[in-house]
């Protein structure tokens, strides 16, 4: 089965047919939240998720540490209520009592934390002393910084996996961020290695994302030009290329990059942007936001 078949079959599960692939027998754990929440539409409900970082299973004792979700349900009606992800506090100790999700096989492509999951059963502690979790928290608090000679000063966001930065692109400052596994040092060695790649041949890569968006744009904005409220200068491939201009670069550790450029108006605001990896070049661009 590949990623979109898989993302299919799980997204058109019933509530029963979902919570069925949890274990029956709930155990009492001890979670450590860290690193966001969101919620998913699934057939009939919503499939919340809280990240942790760690947690320690009461019955053992023993500390797991890696990332993972909490996770409920909740009906289309709650959800249009609003508030369903403000239910738990980040960095905050809770004692739950929860199913484990059985484990099966994933695609490549499905993250390890959709493996490590529990169904919550009922929430029987907040701020629940654990001297255990408590290290791993503070550790996970302890800033983690990258001075590289070329790209200055990179902070990881560990809650977005990514480490962020700013650089100088053809004399003008922009924005950088290394799309990293905030646990494996390999991918931030990989990151930064695309990164300054991409710098090395900023020219050619400049020019070759603008003249790919204008290309791939300038048709759709003369039709945005054609409704604007005032009259506005004609565009051309030349003069879009020209006009945009680079604000930022996302980096993934494999050289797949996604670089975003302000609009200059041109629609109305939203912004350009331009994918594309090192190994095969500029792929695509889109008007977004």
């Amino acid at each position: 089965m590949d990623l979109l078949e898989y993302m299919r079959s799980q997204n058109d599960m019933t509530q029963a047919e979902w919570e069925r692939t949890f274990e029956e027998e709930a155990k009492e754990i001890l979670v450590l939240l860290a690193g966001g929440s969101g919620a998913g539409k699934m057939n009939g409900f919503w499939d919340v998720s809280h990240y942790f970082i760690a947690y320690v299973d009461c019955q053992t004792g023993a500390l797991h540490t890696g990332d993972g979700r909490i996770v409920y349900p909740v009906s289309d009606e709650e959800s249009d209520a609003g508030g369903i992800l403000d239910r738990f506090r980040r960095e905050a100790v809770y004692r739950l009592k929860a199913r484990k999700r059985i484990p099966h096989k994933i695609p490549e492509g499905v993250t390890a934390s959709s493996q490590n999951q529990f169904l919550i059963v009922e929430v029987l502690e907040e701020d629940a002393p654990c001297p255990a979790l408590e290290e791993v928290l503070a550790e996970y608090r302890r800033p983690v910084v990258l001075n590289d000679e070329e790209l200055g000063e990179l902070s990881l966001d560990k809650d977005l996996d990514m480490f962020e930065g700013g650089i100088s692109w053809r004399g003008e400052d922009i924005d950088i961020s290394l799309e990293v596994d905030s646990s494996s040092e390999d991918t931030w060695t990989a990151a930064v290695a695309a990164m300054k790649q991409m710098m090395t041949d900023q020219d050619r890569w400049d020019r070759d994302m603008r003249a790919f968006a204008a290309r791939e744009l300038t048709q759709l904005a003369c039709e945005w030009r054609e409704s604007a409220d005032e009259e506005v200068p004609e565009i051309t491939e030349e003069s879009f290329a020209q006009r945009i201009e680079l604000t930022s670069i996302a980096m993934d550790p494999d050289g797949s990059f996604s670089a975003y450029f302000d609009d200059d108006d041109m629609f109305f605001g939203h912004c350009v942007v331009v994918y594309g990896t090192l190994a095969d070049g500029v792929a695509s661009a889109v008007m977004a936001g």
